[in-house]
């Protein structure tokens, strides 16, 4: 059994409570008036709707507190009743906490003069205690099962309320996602006519003859066809990151880019957004960069890292020898991309420089 330090830190109950992104926000009345009623019907000086992190408790809604914890709303773990609850996931009932064997000790007691307390897991639907909803009083208080039943039916409302915001949130990302993928698939039509377009141009660079160059000009062309139906290809569950590489980089391989790394296995999903990022690294570089010039390189790397007990691939690109660079003067789809979207949907950082030796990216992908 977790002790009561892992069930606080652990990594999924950490992330479900970001998820909520009700930590360190401004009081709301949804909130409040939950509170405020915990009060009234317990006969309580004192309710809070306490979410529990790993070395702090955050009030996103109190009702009685005094001024000076009032203004900073937050107290450490050591001043908590509420860590137990989330340890226990089950409600704590104390009439006297000077006489209570689990937190006698606790430094509310003697410098916040907390002594009756009652509190009730804040659990998400899939099993995740956030935090705790209670009422407090400065004197021993006894407890009746009716005001556990009703501090439960509030802490049902107040879940209610971040699961409906939770599902608006997943509305709103699902009809943004929908108009950025639109917006993509024009986007994309245009930069394969110009990356079609760079290809000729490098063919003609690289060929010694007409024949070589319509050889070279069929086989990019079709390793860049190859591509569009890897990511496509909805019968296979996952694609090689460095068979997307490859596939991607295949056609203006001409002696100027280098991929190397470990085999990682990608969802279809993932493998097209990770897809997308690097056509679009590969078609600036080739508009602007170090492939639009003879003696310019590219370097592609990536290796695997763990995290917070999670497991990510961080896919490097270096440009060198190229122009010189300077940060965009326009917002364009390009900073949307990284700024935006690819971190969102592969679940790690992504970051694009424009250092004057060549535009650098970190793509970080998690497994």
């Amino acid at each position: 059994m977790a002790s009561n330090d892992e069930t606080l830190r652990s990594v999924e109950r950490l992330a479900a409570l970001r998820k909520t992104g009700l930590l360190d926000t401004p009081g709301e009345p949804a909130f409040d008036r939950v509170t405020g009623f915990a009060t009234r019907l317990l006969g309580a000086p004192v309710s809070l709707m306490s979410l529990v992190d790993e070395d702090r408790q955050f009030f996103k809604s109190a009702a009685g507190l005094p001024d000076h914890l009032s203004s900073v709303r937050e107290t450490p773990l050591t001043h908590s009743f509420c860590q137990h609850v989330v340890a226990m996931a089950k409600p704590l009932i104390v009439e006297d906490a000077r006489l209570h064997p689990l937190v006698k000790d606790n430094l509310a007691v003697r410098e916040l003069g907390v002594i009756g307390y009652l509190g009730v897991p804040l659990t998400t639907p899939d099993g995740m205690t956030i935090g705790s909803l209670c009422a407090i009083d400065t004197e021993p208080h006894i407890w009746t099962e009716d005001d556990v039943q009703r501090m439960s039916e509030l802490a049902g409302i107040v879940m209610s309320e971040i699961a409906l915001r939770d599902e608006i949130a997943k509305r709103n990302q699902a009809e943004e996602h929908q108009k950025f993928l639109v917006g993509e698939l024009t986007h994309r039509v245009i930069n394969t006519f110009a990356l079609v377009d760079s290809i000729i141009a490098v063919s003609l660079r690289t060929s010694d003859d007409l024949a070589s160059f319509g050889s070279a000009v069929r086989d990019r062309i079709k390793s860049l066809a190859t591509t569009h139906a890897l990511v496509a290809d909805q019968t296979k569950e996952t694609i090689k990151l460095e068979e997307l590489v490859s596939v991607e980089i295949t056609p203006l391989t001409h002696g100027n880019i280098s991929a190397d790394g470990p085999s990682v296995s990608l969802s279809t999903n993932t493998a097209l957004y990770l897809a997308m990022g690097l056509h679009e690294l590969l078609t600036n570089s080739i508009k602007y960069g170090a492939l639009s010039v003879p003696e310019g390189n590219v370097t592609i790397t990536w290796h695997l890292q763990t995290q917070d007990d999670l497991e990510y691939a961080v896919l490097l690109w270096h440009e060198k020898n190229g122009p010189p660079v300077s940060d965009p003067t326009r917002q364009g789809f390009g900073t949307l991309l990284f700024e935006r979207v690819l971190g969102q949907q592969l679940q790690g950082v992504t970051t694009r420089q424009f250092d004057k030796e060549g535009v650098s990216a970190r793509i970080e992908i998690r497994l």
